[in-house]
């Protein structure tokens, strides 16, 4: 059989059942091998066929169906190298396919190029990827699995395959060789002995009067699901990351919000007030802990577990106890040695507290109300957190007002997908990432927030969007140019605005032309979505729609972390919970109460 065919079979019977792709001369018996045994899901840019990739894996859960991404070389993959960026900093799952030139055309360093496209793609994402490797003579089923299995085994990341096209045309003897299944590697991660830092876990907890759990990304959606009960039954208050936001409800009497730089007012208040925090899964990057690292989590203790020793090396934020393990196997074992606890009702009085702090500090705050002819964007996503329903999936874009309004706002429903790239922060995730998660939950309604900046930057897959009759709801918020960067100018440059919107140099197009030449269905949303009856009916319908969010070009985003440049040129910040606009001494007395009168 010609080895195109044998590769794409050993794919195949790796579980991948989707590929993303653009055509082109150096992985064309690729794609004709992968037409018949794949569903491949053309997109217009590169970019989008990693980003489309990665939310896929995301969205499968902890199933074994799997997509990758196909592109051919040099501008196919320099294309695409964003994508494989973005999930190398999340740690998520992506293999990439990338064809070159043939071997017998191959630089080899001595000059720039020879063959056609020829460039170094494999040397070029190196840094960026846990496997990058040239694929210049056939190799077996078992050596592909091999390469492949490290982008979901410990802490999961980018794969990239560049095959040269002579090799994709020779002919090999099929083979027998049994080819080992994902969840039998991925059990051989590391078979930690846990037992002496679960022991040494105990004491802490048992003399904790505040405890908070911090789940990331890197614990599994399903391992936490499987844990949720026991931990309501123990009152064990939970708080997430962004990468791990729709893992619990947001009334569930046991959830302690969003902390972030630009999180929930009122989580960031309760994880500076716990007395101790056992971080599973989370890296406890600056976004998460606030630049001021040295003021995160001032009166805990914490517990920090994570599968990368190198993090675990890093000198803050300050850690009590670091465990080296991957966070699943740490969680059962520690909720199965602290299920006989008796703390529920001393945890209950900080639940409680939680609870006031919830209600005192809302997530749509007054500062945000311009009193205008626009539409506040926090409103908007307090009203589609009551119009979705459990089933829907939901993409906020990657960076921007949108985004941050959207983890800032948005009440997830237990069921729903809540999935984000804030590593990279980069503009242009939304709508790929929302094509992604359509193919990977093709019976759920996908509804994407984007700005209008970072929409601008891969609108082209709107026409993927059409092609496929994909079940997405585009809200693209419109204020005319690129806000976050407007926000900057005006408070660090006294308002000298510099290409942020049409004055400044950046041109937006007319949104309701641009989705009618595609043939998308198309709402403006002025001030209210429950104000327009035609909108919320195209929100219920199946098939594409698009509603264009009037938003204020001065829109506030708030509340936020605010950070001062000193005479020497050194930037400080506030700690997480000093978020501005400052609260009343009143309401800060009763949600600051155990840091009162540190603050």
């Amino acid at each position: 059989m010609k080895y195109s065919d044998y590769f794409i079979d050993s794919l195949v019977s790796l579980g991948y059942t989707h590929c993303f792709y653009v055509g082109g001369g150096n992985v064309m018996h690729l794609l004709e091998s992968a037409r018949t045994r794949l569903q491949c899901i053309a997109v217009t840019h590169e970019v989008s066929a990693a980003i489309a990739a990665e939310y896929f894996n995301v969205a499968m859960r902890d199933s074994k169906n799997r997509a990758f991404a196909m592109v051919t070389a040099g501008p196919g993959l320099t294309n695409l190298v964003t994508g494989i960026a973005g999930s190398w900093l999340e740690s998520r799952e992506l293999l990439v396919v990338g064809g070159q030139a043939r071997t017998s055309l191959l630089s080899r360093g001595t000059v720039r190029q020879v063959g056609h496209q020829e460039i170094d793609g494999a040397s070029l994402v190196t840094p960026i990827t846990k496997v990058s490797v040239r694929i210049e003579k056939p190799i077996s089923t078992n050596e592909i699995s091999n390469l492949v299995f490290p982008a979901s085994v410990g802490r999961k990341g980018p794969v990239f395959l560049e095959i040269c096209l002579d090799v994709t045309l020779i002919e090999v003897e099929p083979d027998n060789w049994e080819v080992p299944s994902w969840p039998s590697i991925i059990s051989q991660v590391e078979d930690l002995d846990l037992e002496l830092e679960i022991r040494n876990c105990i004491p802490l907890i048992q003399n904790s009067k505040r405890p908070l759990i911090l789940v990331g990304g890197g614990l599994s959606y399903t391992t936490f699901k499987s844990l949720e009960p026991q931990l309501k039954e123990l009152k064990i208050p939970v708080a997430t990351t962004w990468n791990a936001a729709d893992y619990l409800d947001f009334d569930s009497e046991i959830y302690a919000g969003r902390p972030n730089t630009y999180g929930m007012r009122w989580a960031n208040a309760i994880i500076q007030q716990c007395d101790l925090l056992i971080s599973v899964g989370a890296r406890l990057g600056l976004q998460q802990t606030g630049f001021n690292v040295q003021e995160f989590a001032p009166l805990a203790k914490i517990i920090r577990v994570d599968i990368d020793e190198d993090e675990l090396k890093r000198s803050q934020p300050k850690t009590d106890l670091s465990i080296l393990s991957d966070a699943s196997i740490f969680f059962e074992k520690l909720m199965s040695s602290v299920s006989s606890l008796s703390k529920s009702e001393e945890w209950r009085e900080w639940l409680d507290f939680i609870h006031e702090t919830k209600e005192l500090l809302p997530v749509s705050e007054h500062a945000n109300s311009m009193q205008n002819e626009f539409a506040n964007p926090f409103q908007i996503i307090q009203e589609l957190s009551d119009l979705l329903s459990p089933l829907d999936s939901v993409i906020p874009c990657s960076s921007g007002g949108a985004y941050t309004s959207v983890m800032q706002a948005f009440r997830q429903k237990s069921g729903q997908l809540l999935t984000n790239n804030k590593g990279l922060a980069s503009m242009g995730y939304g709508l790929a990432g929302a094509i992604g998660t359509s193919f990977a939950r093709p019976n759920s309604r996908v509804v994407l927030i984007e700005g209008d900046g970072g929409f601008a930057q891969n609108l082209q897959e709107i026409g993927t969007v059409v092609n496929r009759k994909l079940n997405l709801k585009i809200f693209l918020f419109d204020n005319s140019g690129y806000a976050s960067i407007r926000i900057s100018q005006k408070a660090y440059f006294d308002g000298n605005y510099l290409g942020c919107d049409s004055e400044t140099g950046i041109q937006l197009p007319d949104w309701e032309k641009l989705f009618s030449a595609w043939g998308v269905e198309t709402h403006v949303v002025s001030d209210s979505i429950l104000n327009s009856q035609e909108a919320i009916e195209a929100l219920k319908a199946d098939g594409p729609a698009a509603f264009i969010v009037k938003i204020d070009r001065e829109q506030p985003f708030l509340p936020k972390i605010t950070s001062r440049i000193g005479n020497d040129g050194t930037i400080s910040s506030n700690p997480i919970h000093l978020m501005h606009p400052p609260l009343s001494s009143e309401i800060s007395d009763k949600v600051f109460r155990f840091l009162v009168p540190k603050i």
